[in-house]
């Protein structure tokens, strides 16, 4: 029996052994990049992190970190966690972000790296310091980013007397 051409070679490798590795690693990173792209288009659904919450996805939000072992991590934290998080901005931005003083967005982002959920790169040129999220500071922000997608689509599951507007949910009109 002839032996059968080989198409190429990796290192040394015929394509025919490695091609059957390739296939599954490929689908893989296919399948990872969708639900990536889902989770993002999700994300930006969300509110801004100035809109108010109801005390209901707070005391969710709260509680899930609770229950994930950052009990330490209060209520104040919670516009500075909110998705996509504080990683890779300054106090500034983060300010500028979730409408609250820059002075206390520093002394919020201290805590966090008091209890080790995120790190500060100083800048040598006078800059402002960029932070940066730890392992722990991640798990907060997903866990954020979970209950607020959750409570977001309890919500568009629950009609309301007024629909969107103002408009009774029935679509009659009410107006004098």
């Amino acid at each position: 029996m002839p032996a059968q051409p080989v198409i190429a070679h990796i290192g040394n490798i015929p394509v025919e052994e490695w091609l059957p590795f390739l296939v599954p690693l490929l689908l893989l990173y296919l399948y990872g990049r969708g639900q990536s792209r889902r989770r993002r288009r999700d994300v930006a659904r969300l509110p801004g992190p100035a809109a108010p919450l109801d005390e209901q996805t707070v005391a969710r939000v709260l509680a899930r970190w609770a229950a994930a072992g950052h009990q330490e991590i209060g209520r104040e934290q919670l516009p500075v966690l909110y998705p996509p998080g504080p990683d890779g901005s300054t106090a500034s931005e983060i300010a500028a972000r979730t409408g609250i003083d820059a002075s206390s967005v520093s002394r919020r982002l201290g805590e966090l790296a008091e209890l080790g959920c995120l790190e500060t790169e100083d800048h040598r040129d006078g800059e402002e310091s960029t932070v940066w999220l730890t392992v722990e500071g991640f798990d907060l922000v997903k866990i954020t980013e979970e209950v607020l997608l959750e409570s977001l689509d309890v919500g568009a599951r629950t009609p309301s007397p007024t629909g969107a507007r103002g408009v009774p949910a029935d679509g009659s009109d009410q107006s004098p």
